[in-house]
């Protein structure tokens, strides 16, 4: 190497040391979340699997951010140029061994030479930065009380992990005079509220919420853009995972939709509303009412192929004349020919003193309704949900169509399918034990419905216009709802 060559190099290696950050280079999909950030997203989130370099991203894009001297070319975006809120204070929030183990020596491995100082304030790490150019930022941990997050007037927070959902509120609300929120995952257990905040909720206007989500060979040498990981590497580290954590710790998927029930639920089953005429359809209802919980309402329509369809629902607290109310507003746009609810309504209330009103059935026939007591042998009810949505797709073609669907403006029962999961361990008795052979007992009223309503096997009835002028109740023999 000659002289000049040689003085060269040394002064590379010199800036670089003085300003690593400068000479960062990002993955592909790293750059495509640099790029979400840079415009000024409000809610910016890197759903990502291990390796994939969430940490050393964050690092370089509050550096870009806060650091005068800072100027990498790929992040030649608005925010970065100038920054353009009135406060220059900042939050970095992650769980304590992170924070220690990872983000300080990333930071300190990132930041400019000498333009910060750093502050413990009583705490085991640093916890207060300050810069050259003002700017000054804290470090807190998720497990702090939720007071410790409601002081200080922020301008930009960034989450290193799925923060804890009171958290997140208590941190959004530091962004009074404006900022940003950026966040950088990998979605294990726990995160599942981040699922439905930024995946299932993307916002329209991207300047408000947008994501990005990466696999770890997005951060291969071989198959990655500007990767840095040996494929061999890869192979090693993730056939080391187990089944439950490959979705998340591998493909960035979110670890709690391996739990699902449903797992066959998808928008194959979710369609368009359409009339749903009396001659074509008879519907079915179903209640399950509740004294703490909101009560829950379904109508399922089936027509003569035996097809079944979700097409309306109800889900709240009323009492009970404003619920019949809204049960009768729904039920005179369909052909009804059976109802039934949950076994708790056909049970007597010892304080009434109207001994023909001792049961939440009885004051519903009192007002119109009459109800069939349903089934409670709930193992055979989620298999035939199961049942009722398998189907098979080869290719672009569906060979075999499901038998049932929702019409997507029922989104309390597509909410509870896309949601609702098998019960689990926790803890270190998740080692010591198998898998439980139950369901969680929350978050399922609508699927409660939907179970009974499959296993009453109600078939189409054809329409008479003399029989069946409103519904299959038109003409209601006398009811005993206390038998």
């Amino acid at each position: 190497m000659n002289e000049n060559l040689k003085s060269l190099y040394e002064s590379l290696e010199t800036r670089k040391k003085l300003n690593p950050a400068n000479y960062y280079v990002p993955n592909g999909k790293i750059e495509e979340f640099i790029k979400i950030v840079g415009k000024g997203t409000f809610i910016s989130a890197l759903i990502a699997g291990n390796g994939v370099g969430k940490s050393c991203a964050g690092v370089n894009i509050i550096a870009n951010l806060i650091f005068d001297d800072v100027k990498n070319k790929y992040f030649d975006y608005p925010i970065f140029r100038k920054f353009p809120f009135s406060e220059k204070r900042g939050r970095i929030i992650s769980d304590p061994t992170t924070i220690q183990q990872t983000l300080i020596p990333e930071l300190k491995k990132w930041f400019p030479l000498n333009k910060y100082v750093t502050s413990k304030a009583g705490k085991g790490y640093e916890y207060n930065w300050m810069t050259n150019s003002n700017h000054k930022f804290d470090i807190l941990t998720y497990e702090q009380e939720i007071k410790e997050f409601e002081s200080a007037t922020l301008s930009w927070v960034w989450f290193d992990e799925p923060p804890p959902l009171a958290i997140y509120k208590a941190s959004i609300a530091r962004l009074r005079k404006g900022g940003i929120v950026i966040i950088t995952a990998t979605p294990l257990l726990g995160s599942s509220w981040l699922y439905d905040h930024i995946i299932t909720n993307k916002a329209d206007d991207t300047k408000q919420r947008d994501y990005i989500q990466a696999d770890v060979e997005s951060n291969c040498i071989t198959h990655g853009i500007r990767g840095i990981l040996e494929h061999s590497n890869i192979e090693r580290m993730i056939s080391e995972y187990d089944e439950e954590d490959k979705q998340a710790r591998i493909f960035g998927k979110f670890q709690h939709l391996t739990g699902l029930v449903f797992k066959n639920f998808s928008k194959i089953h979710i369609i368009k509303p359409f009339e749903i005429n009396r001659k074509d359809y008879v519907v079915v209802e179903a209640l399950d009412p509740h004294t703490r919980n909101p009560d829950a309402v379904m109508w399922v329509a089936i027509d003569k192929e035996g097809r079944k369809i979700v097409i309306d629902e109800l889900y709240g607290t009323w009492t009970t004349g404003e619920l019949a109310s809204r049960i009768k507003r729904k039920a005179d746009n369909y052909r009804i020919v059976k109802r039934i609810a949950d076994a708790s309504a056909f049970i007597e209330d010892k304080h009434q003193e109207n001994s023909k009103e001792q049961t939440l059935a009885g004051k519903l026939f009192s007002l119109g309704l009459e109800y069939e007591q349903a089934t409670k042998t709930r193992e055979k009810a989620n298999r035939r949900i199961k049942d009722a949505i398998d189907y098979q797709v080869v290719g672009n073609e569906i060979l075999v169509a499901p038998e049932l669907y929702f019409f997507d403006t029922c989104m309390r029962a597509i909410w509870e399918m896309e949601h609702w999961q098998w019960d689990d361990w926790r803890g270190r008795a998740i080692e010591r034990k198998n898998p439980k052979e139950k369901t969680m007992d929350k978050d399922d009223h609508m699927i409660e419905c939907l179970g009974r309503l499959l296993l009453t096997e109600q078939v189409f009835i054809p329409y008479s216009p003399i029989t069946n002028k409103t519904s299959y109740y038109g003409n209601r023999k006398e009811f005993d709802p206390y038998n």
